[in-house]
């Protein structure tokens, strides 16, 4: 196997006196690059792209409660004749604070191919590829940790109360092509953890995937605003062939006992 180098890309600093600005921390570099590598029946391409971000995140109350600098590094590879682009994820992020030397505060592996910011949650994508469905991985900023998987983005209800932790999320799906033969999973709960999950049994295949609405007096949204009522709603997942299968949401609790699902679909709780 024959390796070559194709370009080394940007180095980009952070920490540098622009114009008059004066250096308030340490300097961080990241390198990015692009190589390919010759296999005996095949080439493959390999972009390794890293990437530095500062976001300012908000506390539970709505008041920011860390600036954060965020390193994002993207590993992704394609093969002649393989289909889809195998990727990794690594992201670290730093706590930054005045006076103080900035302290790492979190590290994650996640297979994906890029990420983005939402929120306080960071969202890692794993690109799908023919049937296979692309995978959303969410995690809470300030904790590092792992909340949501869903096959697409989360569903948001806003309930009463000051910041973050007034909205509700719903995510569905797949965590990965290894859990394909598993139903897939629904998940309720904050930006910090999930609080309810279910498993949604059906005789589908996994490329058959519903529509995900969230529902108040029959009209079908991807975000509810329920500021001064109570948390009453329904989840709905919706089917090409007109198959609906709604789950009752009230006082901010899913209700499994008053679903009416078709014949051969079931609403199984997980732990």
């Amino acid at each position: 196997m024959k390796m070559i180098a194709v370009v080394a890309v940007a180095v980009l600093l952070q920490g540098t006196n622009l114009g008059t600005a004066e250096k308030t921390m340490p300097l961080y570099r990241a390198e990015s690059s692009a190589y390919l590598v010759h296999g005996k029946d095949a080439w493959t391409y390999v972009t390794e792209n890293r990437s530095f971000h500062f976001v300012e995140v908000l506390g539970d109350q709505g008041g920011y409660e860390a600036v954060l600098l965020l390193e994002e590094t993207y590993h992704n590879e394609r093969t002649d004749g393989r289909e889809g682009v195998r990727g990794n994820a690594t992201v670290r992020a730093w706590t930054l604070e005045h006076g103080r030397q900035s302290q790492l505060r979190w590290t994650f592996n996640e297979i994906g191919n890029e990420g983005l910011m939402r929120d306080r949650f960071f969202r890692v994508t794993a690109w799908g590829c023919c049937d296979i469905p692309e995978v959303h991985s969410y995690y809470n900023v300030l904790t590092g940790k792992k909340v949501y998987f869903s096959n697409s983005d989360l569903l948001e209800v806003r309930g009463d109360g000051d910041g973050p932790q007034a909205s509700r999320y719903v995510a569905f799906g797949y965590a990965g092509m290894s859990e394909l033969h598993q139903p897939p999973l629904l998940q309720y709960g904050t930006d910090k953890k999930v609080v309810q999950r279910f498993a949604v049994v059906t005789p589908r295949e996994y490329y058959d995937a519903p529509q995900m609405f969230v529902s108040k007096n029959e009209t079908r949204e991807k975000s509810l605003d329920l500021r001064g009522s109570p948390l009453h709603f329904t989840i709905v997942l919706r089917y090409q062939d007109g198959v609906e299968l709604n789950i009752p949401v009230e006082a901010d609790v899913i209700r499994p006992e008053k679903v009416r699902f078709p014949k051969g679909y079931l609403l199984r709780a997980e732990h």
